[in-house]
């Protein structure tokens, strides 16, 4: 049996040539790379060599030129088959390089195999033309000969390879559909993991920010517990965003997306980082001189970096260093090449690099999949760089891993730059709680520590405040009081009787009342119309303070 080397990145293209060529009585040997084909040929050198040209490590141009400068495989026929580089001028190059045939994917199954016999059964005439041209037709006559027994053999052998054929498609898409089901099983336990907490979660961090602004003007005079107190505003907020960005990874929640210079929505995590990583592990931040605007979600682009940052603490258990820069690139098709990823276009370049245990080829493509983790079992979730991948994607920018095995991991992040002035750049500035005043304000909610903290804070800008446990509880209050509740703060889904059932009857005892809803998650998480009356005034959980006053100004103002 003649041994064939086929080289391709793609696994599939490696099995597909792996069958047809043992179908067809060869022997063939598997490279997923330049590099990795040459070292496989000089220990043991084939008969044949097809490639593909674009991959990583070392691509077939790069290959096809070590393969003809070495004296013991320069005479082994070398065939490029490529789907990526089909124009004339690769066509030249290749065939310049040495190469003996030029292949376009996809070819039909025998029309390959017979370009294989034919450059196979070229090398003996080939050979001896180059010393004496006289043996050229006893040549040609072997060539026919060795075609006609070809035909023969794959005549015979056709019947068995349909058959293989269409049993490899059908476990193929077997495959598929299986992958499929376990895709969308996962996608599911996301959704209910997400519904699931959210709820309780806003909740909880309503009080956490409602109180600590309470705390704020309480605590103006002590600079260090006013400091303290940031901290936990800080660390809120943050939690604020990793809910956020679950809903929006699993339920394909829409982005909060605003011109921001990239430089400054990283500068305000190194704190944060500093505590999640560790004081084992050495954080440098190098942001570029010049201003990188991008388009973006500040509070996901922070999430990434916490991610990352996690990520890479557990790779460097015994410490060592995380570095974060930021950079401008323009990428053409010289880098598309070179590096194998992105497309052309200006971007900001945000890179993540740490000194840990690395990864090899096999676990870097897996890494962004929902659930995979090389993490032991109740270490990990498998979670983190999904949710990493899927913010990248909805802005529209580009991650790429690069990393090896004790050499560390750097992810580089690429976000399309936008054409905006200097001012445009700038994050906005915390809003001022506006002035209240003196009406009448209904708070439902089922929650007895939000509904107490909405009363303390509600009534230190003024207001009068009523509370309801429950949508129930509400209707009679409002029917107690007569009409002399100029606003009702409720809760969306609660025991009894729902925000929008409550909602309903409060309107037949007064249509004009004005209701602003508030909820820490709704069902399918695009604020469903039909658990709200139409034209309803909608607030998303946690509360913070400077909204729900504003909110709650504007609709007593209108």
């Amino acid at each position: 049996m003649q041994k064939v080397l086929i080289v391709d990145d793609i696994q599939e293209n490696l099995y597909f040539l792996e069958v047809l060529l043992k179908g067809h009585g060869f022997e063939p040997v598997c490279a997923l790379n330049g590099a990795e084909a040459l070292t496989s040929a000089r220990s043991a050198p084939p008969a044949l060599i097809i490639s593909d040209i674009l991959m990583p490590v070392m691509d077939g141009y790069a290959l096809c030129r070590e393969w003809h400068g070495d004296e013991r495989l320069k005479s082994i026929p070398f065939i490029f088959y490529t789907a990526t580089f089909t124009e004339r001028q690769d066509e030249e190059l290749a065939l310049s390089l040495g190469a003996d045939r030029f292949l376009i994917k996809p070819l039909e199954p025998d029309v390959l195999i017979r370009c294989v016999h034919e450059v196979l059964a070229a090398i003996p005439e080939k050979r001896v033309l180059s010393d004496d041209g006289t043996l050229g037709s006893e040549m040609g006559l072997l060539r026919e000969y060795n075609e006609a027994l070809f035909r023969k053999l794959e005549k015979k052998m056709a019947d068995l390879e349909l058959a293989n054929r269409e049993l490899r498609q059908r476990m193929e898409e077997q495959k598929r559909l299986e992958e499929q089901l376990r895709q969308a099983q996962k996608m599911e336990a996301v959704g209910r993991f997400s519904a699931g907490i959210a709820h309780d979660f806003n909740n909880i961090l309503t009080v956490i920010f409602g109180y600590s602004y309470v705390m704020q003007g309480r605590l103006a005079g002590d600079p260090e517990l006013r400091g303290m107190l940031d901290s936990i505003l800080e660390a809120a907020d943050r939690a604020k965003s990793l809910a956020a960005s679950l809903l929006t990874f699993s339920r394909k929640h829409p982005l909060r997306l605003a011109r921001l210079d990239l430089n400054l929505a990283i500068s305000g995590v190194d704190t944060f980082l500093r505590r999640v990583i560790g004081d084992d592990v050495e954080l440098a931040i190098d942001p570029a001189c010049e201003k990188l605007p991008v388009l973006a979600d500040k509070g996901h682009i922070e999430q990434v970096l916490v991610n990352l940052a996690v990520n890479a603490r557990d790779a460097m258990p015994q410490g060592g260093k995380l570095a974060i820069s930021t950079c401008r690139l323009t990428v053409d098709e010289k880098f598309v090449l070179e590096q194998g990823y992105g497309v052309p276009g200006r971007y900001a370049l945000l890179s993540v690099a740490d000194s840990g245990v690395g990864m090899d080829q096999d676990t870097c493509q897996r890494i962004f999949e929902p659930f995979f983790t090389t993490k032991e079992s109740g270490r990990g979730t498998g979670l983190g760089l999904s949710i990493v991948y899927g913010i990248v994607q909805q802005h529209h920018g580009i991650i790429h891993v690069a990393s090896r095995p004790g050499h560390g991991s750097t992810f580089h992040i690429l976000l399309p730059l936008v054409e905006c002035c200097a001012d445009d750049v700038t994050l906005p500035e915390q809003p001022k709680v506006p002035a209240g005043g003196n009406e009448t304000i209904l708070v439902v909610d089922n929650d007895e520590a939000i509904r107490t903290y909405l009363e303390i804070f509600l009534s230190t800008l003024g207001y009068r405040v009523l509370q309801a446990c429950d949508g129930l509880e509400a209707v009679r209050r409002f029917r107690e009081r007569d009409g002399r509740i100029d606003l009702v703060l409720m809760d969306v889904i609660m025991p009894h009787k729902t925000g929008r059932e409550a909602a309903i009857e409060m309107k037949v005892l007064r249509e004009q009342v004005k209701i602003i809803f508030i909820s820490g998650y709704v069902p399918d998480g695009s604020g469903e119309r039909h658990l709200l009356p139409e034209g309803a005034e909608f607030i998303m959980k946690p509360l913070a303070p400077c909204d729900l006053a504003l909110k709650v100004r504007q609709m007593l103002d209108s």
